[in-house]
């Protein structure tokens, strides 16, 4: 019997071995040129946003999330811990009440169930225009 108990971990563990490696994820895309195929680069970060009026809103993983602010006024928002509800969020808001947006604050997403999460802000960095670098298909 110990043989049989043998022969079937010498059989079978090398074999989910194998599975396991070829199921493992490819590695993530970096934030920097997920935002350059979006036409971003990520510039200096800043404290706070004055007249911070959402125009739209893009998230671009658990933890990022592109603001508007107006022409030509882009924002990474950067959370503290990922954020499960913000990649199909219905509507975005913020935890503010003095007059200006800083990343002290939390971004309040809503899902279409009503559900709201709080999501930290960790940091905010001013987002800079650049030319796409999209992929050809």
């Amino acid at each position: 019997m110990k043989h049989g108990f043998t022969n079937f971990f010498a059989i079978v563990m090398p074999a989910l071995m194998v599975d396991a490696c070829a199921s493992r994820p490819a590695d993530p895309v970096p934030l920097e040129e997920i935002l350059a195929q979006r036409g971003f680069a990520i510039g200096q970060p800043v404290k706070r946003i004055n007249n911070y009026q959402i125009n739209s809103w893009n998230s671009v993983d658990l933890k990022h999330v592109i603001m508007n602010f107006g022409a030509s006024r882009n924002y990474l928002l950067t959370l503290r811990t990922s954020c499960d509800g913000v990649l199909s969020a219905a509507t975005i808001s913020f935890s503010t009440t003095v007059g200006f947006l800083s990343d002290r604050d939390k971004l309040l997403v809503r899902d279409s169930g009503q559900h709201v999460a709080h999501c930290y802000i960790s940091t905010i960095h001013e987002l800079e225009k650049i030319k796409r670098t999209d992929k050809p298909q």
